[in-house]
C-alpha cells in the first residue's frame, strides 16, 4: 500500500508548471489526502500513464520540454 503522504506529494509534483508526472495507470485513481491523479490531469495537470520504466525513458526522450518525473509505486 502506498502511504498517503507519498501520493500527496505526487499530485504536488504533478500540479508543477512544467513537468510531465508518469505513472502506472492504475495509481492514477488512488486518492491523495485531496484528489486523485486523474482528477489533476482532467484539470490541465501533464500527467500520464506508462506501462513500464521503458515507456516513461521514451517519453523523457521525446518530450525534453520540461521535467519529467516517473514514480515506480512500491
Amino acid at each position: 500500500m502506498t502511504p498517503l503522504e507519498t501520493i500527496d506529494k505526487a499530485i504536488a509534483l504533478a500540479k508543477t508548471k512544467g513537468v510531465i508526472l508518469a505513472s502506472y495507470g492504475d495509481m492514477l485513481r488512488v486518492p491523495g489526502s485531496m484528489t486523485d491523479l486523474l482528477r489533476v490531469k482532467a484539470q490541465g495537470a501533464d500527467v500520464r500513464m506508462v506501462y513500464s520504466p521503458l515507456d516513461a525513458l521514451r517519453l523523457a526522450r521525446e518530450k525534453l520540454r520540461g521535467k519529467l518525473y516517473f514514480r515506480h509505486w512500491i
